[in-house]
Parts: C-alpha cells; structure tokens; sequence
C-alpha cells in the first residue's frame, strides 16, 4: 500500500502512481470473499489512519506492518500514527518492517523508532518487533532467532 515510493513518485517519468490507490478499503472485496485469507497491509496503510483501522476492525484477519514509515517520514508523524493504531486496540496485530530497500542502516533506525515509543509499554515493543510477526507467519520460535525472554512469552 501506499507509501509507493519517495515524496513526489508520482511525478517521475513512467510513474503511473496514484495516492488513492493505496486506500486500504481498497482490499476489502478481497477480505469479503476471502474470509480465511490472512494478510497484512504494508506501511499500516499510511496516511490512511480511519480507513486502516475501519478494516482492521471489520476484519480481524487483517495485520499492519511499519515498513517504511518508521524512518522516512517525521517521528512526531510516526509516532501519532503508531500511538492511534494502538489506542485502536490493534497492538498485538501490528508486526516491525523496515522495507529498507538496500539501506540496511535504516534497519537499526526503524528498530529504534519502536523502542523509543515512549507511550509503548514493554510488552507491546516485544509484540511489535517479534511477536507478532511470528504469531502471523505461524513460525516456531527458536533461540538464534527471539530475542531474549521471547521463548517463554510466545503463545503456540
């Protein structure tokens, strides 16, 4: 979804972006005549805040990751998105993404990003950068990859 590439995409020759096409409702017929599909909506549908939760709410199925938008755009921006989706009750369906496109230093940005979140507790920093995304791609947990006391908090 949407963010579909730098500010101003659209405008690069060959671009046929466009913002509208990245509404999260947009996958709603899909999620409708799909009731068992799992999926999970790159950038957490940023910038489209109601319309993200609005079908997170009627589809339970649907999961958020942070991709991009933990380290392109401003924190305050970020922060406010991430605070909304988590006052919505979505934190256990929200799952870590750099989507750092060749730019591994931003990895350790996009981290950095969600354990400075101060208005995150523990818990939900340890959901969001581990447990979720191992609830939802239904991995095992093993020692080389959870990070430390995440083997005996994970549900199986």
């Amino acid at each position: 979804m949407y963010p579909g590439g730098p500010p101003g995409f659209a405008y690069l020759p060959g671009s046929h972006f466009r913002a509208a096409l990245g509404d999260p409702l947009l996958l709603e017929d899909v999620l409708a005549h799909h009731p068992k599909l799992r999926i999970y909506v790159m950038h957490a549908g940023w910038p489209f805040l109601e319309r993200m939760i609005a079908l997170m709410y009627a589809y339970p199925n649907v999961n958020v990751d942070l991709g991009v938008i933990s380290w392109v755009i401003p924190r305050a921006e970020f922060y406010r998105y991430l605070r909304a989706l988590v006052q919505a009750g979505y934190s256990k369906r929200i799952m870590f993404g750099s989507d750092s496109l060749g730019f591994p230093e931003n990895i350790e940005t996009a981290v950095n990003a969600v354990k400075s979140a101060n208005f995150l507790t523990q818990e939900q920093k340890s959901d969001i950068l581990y447990h979720n995304a191992a609830r939802f791609f239904r991995l095992e947990p093993t020692p080389h990859f959870a990070p430390p006391g995440a083997m005996e908090t994970l549900p199986r």
